[in-house]
């Protein structure tokens, strides 16, 4: 609830829209193709996204109601589809939210424990801002959590779910093919029988080959996805190990981004004791993921370490299992992360990003290793500001107007959703609704938000046991 009063009005940037048009055309045209200026050439004349399947896929009939209330209110179509396309990703966080108490209560935590490292999940990572966002890292940290709560069950039903999650992992983005190969080790080290063992190895398998079809069906070509793979290198690998950790520049800094994640460690100590394989398994999916991407040279418009984000979901969990003594330090980084990640609730934070690329300073914004007065987290408060400011000084009836118009060269910044205040009720002016009615919903979805928090809190509080001190 508290999500959706800050759900944004649109998408910014070019992952979230070309699978939004992959959404779209398959809602519309039922195929993969899009428009000639959002995609790559195929085999078959047609222009497709380099992008992944199964978001587009999931996203459709988000998509379709958003078209139908744009053509019923006549409104942009572009907006109110993204709109709805991103709810979707705000009832992914919501579940995998959900999941990470799950994931820590069959490691062993206390009710009070689960439910606060699934706050602290919630609200003190990157998850905050990218369940607002239309990027494939929400699925497939959703598909992660899952496929790993399930592989850590001892029914065969559930290692069979754990292992079709597996495949369709690498469906939701290719990173993730280090799921399968993880859990399949567990299962083995676990004495499981060898067709359990093997099932989340044989899941990614299947996903790697219907990727490949995804590939064929686009470009021709089993191998070929349409992105360079001149992008994984060596040079630089020890610069992004250590800078998706311990950085706060562009796509890096686990710990500044979201520093709840800290306390994992202890976590991770108190199960290896009872749990020692479980807590190895959800350590190991983390290693895949930041290994992987330490080969792979990224450089776009990231918020935080967007490749870790999968990982969160695992790391949080582990963090329940700390004993009550930690708990003022948890919701104190939480608080702290809370703060690092909260301008995106009104803000886009490639707002920031924008301006660097008008300034002429994006090569510095951008740079794993920058300057700290040069990263996003150092400047997303002041960025946020200035969004804000262009907002009241303009008339959001006449930006919507200016709706798919690119803006000049040098003035990226001032593009549609960059001038707005980037929740959903900001826009309700343009369909006819006064602003205060949006500002009465939003409320009442944070008070109810509240609400149910404390509810849970004191239903779990009630189920627990006097906590270890």
């Amino acid at each position: 609830l508290i999500y959706l009063a800050f759900l944004k009005p649109g998408i910014w940037g070019f992952d979230g829209n070309d699978m939004l048009a992959v959404s779209r055309s398959l809602v519309t045209e039922g195929d993969f193709s899009i428009g000639r200026g959002e995609g790559v050439l195929g085999r078959d004349g047609q222009y497709y996204s380099i992008r992944y399947p199964l978001l587009p896929i999931v996203a459709m009939p988000f998509v379709a109601i958003g078209l139908a209330l744009a053509n019923s209110l006549n409104l942009p179509a572009t907006y109110v589809a993204a709109v709805c396309a991103l709810v979707l990703c705000i009832l992914i966080t919501a579940l995998t939210t959900s999941m990470v108490a799950l994931l820590a209560l069959r490691l062993g935590s206390s009710q009070t424990g689960a439910y606060l490292a699934a706050i602290c999940f919630a609200f003190g990572t990157t998850a905050l801002v990218y369940a607002r966002e239309f990027f494939a890292e929400p699925l497939l940290s959703f598909l992660t959590v899952c496929s790993l709560y399930l592989t850590l069950g001892k029914t065969s039903r559930a290692h069979a779910g754990g292992s079709i999650l597996a495949g369709l992992a690498v469906t939701a983005k290719p990173a993730g093919i280090v799921v399968g190969p993880v859990l399949s080790a567990y299962l083995l080290l676990k004495r499981y029988p060898l067709r359990n063992a093997l099932g989340p190895f044989l899941g990614t398998v299947m996903g790697f080959m219907l990727y490949m079809a995804y590939n064929y069906l686009r470009f021709g070509d089993l191998l070929s996805s349409g992105q360079k793979a001149s992008n994984f290198a060596l040079e630089g690998t020890l610069e992004r190990f250590l800078g998706l950790i311990f950085s706060p520049g562009a796509g890096g800094g686990l710990i500044w981004y979201c520093p709840p994640v800290i306390l994992a460690i202890i976590g991770f100590r108190k199960a290896f004791k009872s749990k020692p394989l479980e807590a190895l398994a959800i350590v190991g999916i983390f290693a895949g993921y930041w290994v992987l991407h330490s080969f792979w040279e990224f450089g776009g418009w990231s918020w935080g370490p967007r490749f870790l984000v999968p990982a969160l979901p695992g790391l949080m969990a582990l963090t329940a299992l700390i004993d009550r003594k930690w708990w003022k330090g948890l919701i104190g980084l939480t608080v702290l992360g809370f703060l690092a990640n909260a301008p995106s609730l009104v803000s886009y934070y490639q707002r920031y990003y924008a301006e660097a690329s008008d300034g002429k300073y994006l090569t510095k914004a951008l740079n794993l290793w920058a300057a700290p007065t040069d990263t996003p987290l150092f400047n997303a408060w002041g960025a946020a500001y200035r969004q804000i400011q262009d907002a009241l000084a303009n008339n959001v009836k006449d930006i919507i107007k200016q709706s798919g118009a690119a803006p000049g060269p040098g003035k990226l910044a001032t593009a549609e959703l960059l001038r707005i205040v980037a929740v959903w009720w900001w826009l309700l002016p343009a369909a006819g609704i006064p602003l205060w009615v949006g500002v009465v919903l939003a409320a009442l979805l944070v008070g109810g938000g509240v609400w149910v928090l404390r509810l849970g809190w004191l239903d779990a509080c009630k189920t627990s046991p006097s906590p270890e001190t």
